[in-house]
């Protein structure tokens, strides 16, 4: 932890030093769509049980120094989202214990663009990360060897791993831009090796491994922010209207009438769960909308899915937490919105603005159905540095959900600008409140013979950050377009 850290700082650092030095420098961010890569084999039970990633997301942060010819040199602060998933066989009962999730790396790297006279174009890079593993879920050790294997976490370092990335980019007067990309990277060892302790219903025993090597891929999209404009005398100051078509494309974009949009980010979830780090308390969503503008105004309906979650933290003694149970997860929850906001344009041109809105979610599932479920844990144990062990068990069991609701809110504040004189990217920070209970169970644990017995339930209320992309429909008017021409 301390060593991770260290060096976030040490890169923050780094990252503002060149940021302020002589020389073009750009900072990057970026996030998209990833998948993970997991070796696993069983020592017996083949193949109840077996090891996977569902795909999930990764975001970085990125500062490049421009070597001249196209050519940069660059560090990298990463996060990769890691969903690591088990199949649990018919006849198996299991631990249910899991690699971790949150892996940050940070690194060196070299990219190379072939831009055209149009200042965009295909860009290749490669580099190297130092990966930081996170801690596993419910490491479960049994005394002694299974098939002459030990349990529990065998091995947990830091990594290594070469990477690649192909992508394009798209720079703008004041040389910031857009870039959109693969990426690929393959650990060079192993870098974590965890044993579960899986039991067939005779009691027969074995061993599911799972290895980690850091490899992962991804798709991306991000934006490049050129820090000399950040320097009086060296920044760009062109004329943002230079020809009639993006007067033309500006004036659209703003006119009254039907535009499209789509939304994504997380909601940290209500209440939070104390001790965990915000990935235990945060979820997904998103969604499609049409909306209509009329002056300040904006009317939206469409499609949208909050996904959600309802997970056991457990404390004991000085342990906090002891022990974290991924009981019920990815309860996906599709709505349709009914969505009203206020503009308040703040520049001239009203290429930004920000105000207000308010939200009523019309839910399309029943959240009085559940799956059934009973989950179990076998008789595990925690081992710690010193050799001691306290004992676990539990089981939990679903609890009806009694009242049926249909609908709940959401409010908050907006704030939009323009791109490509045609577009409207967004970043919004909205409550949900007055949601119905999604999911309930009762949880029943013998914690080193303490009984812990407790309800718990999980709603959709909470703060949510989005990112959004609006494009007004009157930019594909040729009509239009010809009218303000003539």
């Amino acid at each position: 932890m301390y060593l991770r850290i260290g060096f976030t700082g040490l890169f923050l650092v780094v990252l503002m030093t060149l940021a302020k030095a002589q020389g073009k420098f750009f900072v990057e961010i970026s996030g998209g769509a990833s998948d993970s890569f997991l070796n696993y084999r069983n020592s017996a039970l083949e193949p109840a049980h077996q090891s996977y990633t569902k795909l999930s997301w990764n975001g970085g942060l990125k500062g490049f120094y421009d070597l001249g010819n196209d050519l940069e040199v660059g560090v990298q602060l990463d996060f990769v989202k890691r969903n690591h998933w088990r199949t649990f066989g018919a006849n198996t009962s299991s631990a249910f214990s899991f690699l971790g999730d949150n892996v940050f790396q940070t690194g060196l790297m070299v990219r190379k663009t072939y831009l055209n006279p149009n200042q965009r174009g295909l860009y290749w890079q490669t580099g190297l990360s130092m990966i930081f593993p996170p801690e596993p879920y419910n490491p479960v050790s049994l005394e002694g060897t299974v098939d002459g294997l030990e349990t529990g976490l065998i091995k947990s370092r830091l990594g290594l791993g070469l990477n690649g990335e192909l992508g394009y980019r798209l720079f703008n007067l004041r040389e910031n831009y857009f870039i959109i990309g693969l990426r690929y990277q393959q650990g060079l060892y192993q870098m974590e090796q965890l044993n579960i302790p899986i039991f067939g219903n005779d009691g027969r025993p074995a061993v599911h491994q799972v290895r980690s090597y850091g490899s992962f891929a991804s798709a991306f999209v991000g934006y490049g922010i050129n820090t000399s404009n950040w320097n009086k005398y060296n920044r760009k100051t062109p004329k943002r209207y230079f020809n009639e078509n993006k007067r033309i494309k500006n004036e659209l974009a703003n006119l009254d009438g039907f535009y499209l949009m789509a939304y994504g980010g997380f909601r940290i979830k209500e209440p939070i769960t104390p001790k965990q780090d915000i990935y235990f308390n945060s979820s997904g969503q998103f969604s499609t909308v049409i909306g209509y503008k009329w002056k300040n105004y904006s009317f939206e309906t469409g499609y949208g899915q909050f996904s959600a979650g309802n997970n056991v933290s457990l404390d004991y003694g000085s342990y906090h937490p002891f022990w974290t149970d991924w009981v019920v997860y990815g309860i996906n929850t599709p709505f349709v919105p009914l969505t009203f906001k206020y503009d308040i344009p703040i520049s001239d041109l009203k290429t930004v603005r920000f105000g207000p809105s308010f939200s009523s979610y019309f839910l399309l599932k029943n959240n009085t159905n559940q799956n059934e479920f009973i989950y179990r844990n076998i008789n595990g144990a925690m081992i710690f540095e010193d050799g001691s062990r306290i004992d676990v068990s539990g089981v939990v069991t679903t609890l009806p959900i009694e009242v049926r609701k249909h609908m709940f809110f959401n409010a908050g504040m907006h704030l939009e600008f323009q791109v490509f004189n045609s577009s409207f990217m967004s970043l919004n920070l909205f409550r949900n409140f007055g949601s119905p209970v999604i999911s309930r169970f009762e949880a029943d644990y013998q914690v080193d013979g303490t009984n812990i017995k407790f309800e718990q339930d999980a709603t959709l209320n909470g703060f949510r950050f989005d990112f959004g992309w609006k494009l007004p429909l009157n930019i594909l008017d040729n009509q239009k377009k010809q009218a303000m021409k003539n």
